[in-house]
């Protein structure tokens, strides 16, 4: 490959992912996607939500985005489901709120790397979701004694929350995925 087709191919895909990033067409599908999670699970996969939102999209529009997102989350929760309006479950919506804004913002920070092809590009997606849900889970687990009665959390909860964060990611990394392939087609029909 020639310097020439190198910086195309990294400003095809920096043209593609600003198109998504800055157009209504990915804030609105994960919008969708993460208030249809709410059918499935008592609590969405914010940390895949936040995480990918600001892999996606701009710092503001993904913090905006996984906050509203968990605020739908707590809407449902209280709303719907009937959750007590207790401080206890309050201190939890709260700490889910703080854990979500933290994870939307570090994923949104798509260093350098990150910015200018398919791998660092995949490569910052996986250490936003897992770093993310390292943040997440961790302030979780160091509030669950406070916040459960002294009850403790048990590694295989944790195994299954991951996993659950990892499949929402990774559909929702594919997703992503196609729609940037088909935005660069867009962009430059003859090279496709």
């Amino acid at each position: 490959m020639t310097l020439i087709s190198v910086t195309s191919a990294t400003t095809d895909f920096s043209q593609a992912w600003r198109s998504l990033a800055f157009g209504r067409l990915l804030p609105g599908l994960l919008l969708l996607v993460g208030t249809a999670s709410n059918g499935l699970y008592a609590h969405a996969p914010l940390v895949a939500l936040a995480a990918m939102a600001g892999v996606m999209l701009p710092r503001r529009r993904a913090i905006s985005v996984a906050l509203l997102l968990w605020a739908i989350n707590q809407t449902i929760g209280f709303g719907l489901r009937g959750y007590p309006l207790t401080g206890t479950a309050l201190a939890w919506g709260l700490l889910m709120g703080v854990g979500t804004l933290v994870v939307a913002t570090f994923a949104s920070w798509r260093p350098t790397f990150a910015q200018t092809g398919w791998r660092g590009h995949s490569l910052w997606l996986a250490i936003a979701v897992i770093g993310g849900f390292s943040i997440y889970q961790g302030s979780i687990m160091l509030a669950y004694p406070a916040l459960a009665a002294g009850h403790t959390m048990g590694w295989e909860v944790i195994a299954s929350l991951f996993r659950k964060q990892m499949i929402w990611s990774g559909a929702i990394a594919l997703l992503h995925g196609l729609l940037l392939q088909r935005q660069m087609a867009l962009l430059h029909p003859a090279q496709s």
